[in-house]
C-alpha cells in the first residue's frame, strides 16, 4: 500500500530526473567551455580572466533556468503558490530583497571587474597593505594569494570600490631604491663606484638607460645617505633584488673598509660646566692619592 499519491510519486520523479539533465548539461557545457575559452586564453592571455567569468556565468544561469524549469514543470501549483506567498508575505520579500542586493551588486561588480580587467588573473597586486597574487576571480568575490600564501576573500563590490596597486598591469617592470648610509671618514665615492657595480652584476637586472645609478640623497646625523637605483622585471622579482644587493654590498664594503655608520652623539657643554667637571676630577685625584697614601705598604 502507497502512502504518497501516485500523481506526487510521478511528480517528484520528474523533478529528480529534471534537476540530474540540468546537472548534466551544466557539467557538459562546463567542459566544453573550458575547452574552448582554454584554447582562446592561450591565443589572448589578457582575456583569460574574462573567459572565466563569463563561463562560470553561464554554467550558473544554465543551472538556474534548468532547476526551476524542472520546479514548474513538476509542479505546476509551485508558481502560483510561490506568488502567493510573496505577495502575503512583504515584509519578508523587502528583507529577501535587501538580502539579495548585496549578492546581487557582487555578481554585477564582478562582471565589470572581469570586463574592465584592473586586475587579472595572475597579476601582483597591493591591497589594504597586502602584496598578493589574484587567484581567481569568482561570481560573488575575488581570491587573493598573499606572498605568505594566505587567502584572502574579497567580495567583488568591495574590490570595485577600493583603490588597489597593480604591479603588473601595462609595464610590470619596477624601479629598486636601495638607500645605504657610510660614514663622513669613509670615501663616498668609491661607496658608490662599488654600488653600481654590483647591481650591474646582479642576474635579474634589467638593463635600462641611465641605470644602474648612485647619488648622494643627504647628509644624515651618522653619516651619508646613498641611493643605487637600479630595475627588475616585476614586483616579486624586485623585491629578492634588493635583499641580494643589500647582502653584497655590505661584503664589498667589508673588503674596501667602506664602514656603515651607527649612531654617534657629540656632547657640548658650556665653559662653566666644564670647570666643575675638572675641579670635580682633580679632587678626586686627590682623594685617590691620599687613600694611596695611607694603604700600608707591602713587604
Amino acid at each position: 500500500m502507497s502512502f504518497l499519491p501516485s500523481t506526487f510519486l510521478s511528480s517528484t520523479l520528474i523533478f529528480i530526473a529534471g534537476l540530474a539533465l540540468t546537472f548534466a548539461i551544466s557539467y557538459a557545457l562546463n567542459l566544453l567551455l573550458s575547452k574552448s575559452f582554454g584554447a582562446l586564453a592561450k591565443a589572448q592571455p589578457r582575456l583569460e580572466t574574462t573567459y572565466r567569468f563569463v563561463r562560470r556565468l553561464l554554467v550558473s544561469v544554465v543551472a538556474v533556468i534548468g532547476a526551476m524549469a524542472a520546479t514548474f514543470t513538476a509542479f505546476p501549483e509551485a508558481g502560483g503558490f510561490i506568488v502567493s506567498i510573496f505577495v502575503a508575505a512583504g515584509f519578508a520579500s523587502i528583507v529577501i530583497g535587501l538580502a539579495a542586493q548585496s549578492s546581487l551588486s557582487n555578481v554585477i561588480s564582478g562582471i565589470l571587474l572581469s570586463i574592465s580587467q584592473p586586475i587579472r588573473i595572475g597579476d601582483a597586486v597591493m591591497f589594504r597593505n597586502e602584496f598578493c597574487f589574484v587567484e581567481d576571480i569568482r561570481l560573488m568575490h575575488t581570491v587573493l594569494r598573499t606572498w605568505d600564501n594566505r587567502r584572502l576573500i574579497i567580495p567583488n563590490s568591495v574590490l570595485q570600490s577600493e583603490v588597489v596597486v597593480n604591479y603588473s598591469i601595462e609595464d610590470p617592470t619596477m624601479l629598486v631604491p636601495i638607500f645605504v648610509q657610510v660614514s663622513y671618514e669613509s670615501d663616498f665615492e668609491k661607496a658608490m663606484e662599488i654600488m653600481v657595480d654590483v647591481a650591474r652584476r646582479h642576474p635579474d637586472f634589467l638593463p635600462a638607460e641611465g641605470l644602474p645609478n648612485a647619488v648622494v640623497m643627504e647628509f644624515g646625523e651618522s653619516g651619508i645617505v646613498l641611493r643605487l637605483l637600479t630595475r627588475a622585471k616585476d614586483q616579486p622579482t624586485a623585491f629578492k633584488m634588493a635583499r641580494d644587493l643589500l647582502r653584497e654590498i655590505k661584503k664589498e664594503f667589508d673588503k674596501h673598509g667602506i664602514e656603515i655608520p651607527y649612531p654617534r652623539r657629540y656632547i657640548v657643554v658650556s665653559k662653566g660646566v666644564e670647570e666643575k667637571i675638572l675641579r670635580i676630577a682633580d679632587a678626586l685625584e686627590e682623594v685617590l692619592k691620599l687613600y694611596r697614601g695611607a694603604s700600608p705598604s707591602k713587604p
